[in-house]
C-alpha cells in the first residue's frame, strides 16, 4: 500500500473546504478539537459529494448534509503524519538494553528536547482540556482519551448522564504521570510502584463511579513504543480491542510485579515491539546492525 496518495489528499482538502470549523477545545499548540458544519458559502447542490440524497413526495431533492467532530493537529510533526498514513510493511524489533541505550534513548531525547510535549504539559497543569478531566492527584491525572469518540460531548452532556451510557462499550481513558522525564516503560524503577498502584486502583474506582464499569471489565496497560514520550497508562473496556496488540501492550499489574522483583527490570530486559519500515527509529536500528 502506498505511503501517500496525492489525489486522495486533494479530495480530502476539497471536502474540508466545504465546511466551517468551530473550536470546541484545545490541548495546546498542536492538538485542537472542532465541530464541523456545512459551510454557508456553498449551496446544497455543491455539497452533493458529502450528502445523502433523498427525494420528497413531490420529487424534489432533499439533501441531508452531515456534521461531524474532528481533531486537527497544526503544525503536525513528521511522526504524527506517519501515524496517519496507511500502514506500510512492519517488522518486529528485539530491543536489547544496548540498543536502547545507544539508539532508542538518543532518538527519544531528540524528540523530547524540543516543544513536542508542550500540549501534554498544558493538560497536566490544568491549562487545557478541563472538560475531559476525570481525576487529579499530586502524582497523576485521569482523562477521557480522544480515541473514545462515542463518548458524550463533555462540554454539553452533564456528567450524571455518563453513568451506564451506551458508549461505555468503547471506554478509553488515559492516566498521565505528572512527573517530567519519564518518557517510557524503560524509565520506570521500583520507586514508581506506589504511583502505578494508586493510578491503577484509584483510576479503576473512579471509572466505576463515573461510568458504572467494574474493574474486572477493564484492561489497564502501557504501550511500548508509546504514541508520545511522556509516561501514560491506558484504561479500556475488555470489549474494546483498540491498542491491545500483544507486541505493544504491557499490563500494569505485570509491570508492578516485575519492578517489585527487580528495581531495574526495564533497564535490563530485552523488549520486543513492532515498527514500520518507514519509521526513522527502525532505520536507525537497522543501520546500526549492518555495521
Amino acid at each position: 500500500m502506498k505511503e501517500s496518495d496525492l489525489e486522495a489528499s486533494k479530495r480530502i482538502v476539497l471536502f474540508l473546504q466545504k465546511y466551517d470549523f468551530h473550536l470546541k477545545s484545545e490541548s495546546g499548540a498542536e492538538y485542537s478539537y472542532y465541530s464541523a458544519a456545512p459551510s454557508t458559502k456553498f449551496s446544497p447542490e455543491k455539497l452533493l459529494d458529502v450528502a445523502t440524497q433523498k427525494n420528497d413526495d413531490d420529487g424534489r431533492s432533499n439533501l441531508k448534509i452531515g456534521s461531524f467532530n474532528v481533531e486537527l493537529i497544526s503544525p503536525a510533526t513528521e511522526r504524527q503524519i506517519r501515524r496517519a498514513m496507511p500502514i506500510s510493511s512492519s517488522f518486529l524489533v528485539n530491543e536489547t538494553p544496548d540498543i536502547y541505550e545507544n539508539i532508542t534513548k538518543k532518538f527519544i531525547q531528540s524528540i523530547t528536547s524540543g516543544t513536542s510535549l508542550s500540549w501534554i504539559h498544558n493538560i497536566i497543569e490544568g491549562k487545557k482540556e478541563q472538560e475531559r478531566l476525570l481525576m487529579n492527584t499530586d502524582s497523576f491525572i485521569l482523562n477521557i482519551d480522544t480515541k473514545w469518540r462515542s463518548h458524550p460531548d463533555p462540554l454539553i452532556v452533564p456528567r450524571k448522564e455518563w453513568y451506564d451510557h451506551k458508549s461505555v462499550e468503547d471506554l478509553y481513558c488515559l492516566g498521565i504521570f505528572k512527573e517530567h522525564g519519564i518518557a517510557t516503560l524503560r524509565d520506570l524503577r521500583a520507586k514508581h510502584v506506589p504511583i502505578l498502584k494508586s493510578l491503577c486502583s484509584d483510576g479503576q474506582a473512579m471509572i466505576n463511579k463515573i461510568y458504572g464499569v467494574k474493574k474486572e471489565e477493564l484492561r489497564v496497560f502501557v504501550h511500548y513504543q508509546p504514541q508520545f514520550y511522556h509516561f501514560h497508562v491506558h484504561f479500556t473496556r475488555l470489549t474494546n480491542e483498540i491498542g491491545a496488540q500483544v507486541e505493544r501492550g504491557h499490563l500494569v499489574t505485570d509491570i508492578i510485579q516485575n519492578l517489585e522483583m527487580d528495581p531495574d527490570y526495564y533497564k535490563k530486559r530485552t523488549i520486543s515491539y513492532k515498527l514500520r519500515l518507514s519509521d526513522p527509529l527502525y532505520q536507525l536500528i537497522q543501520n546500526q546492525e549492518k555495521r
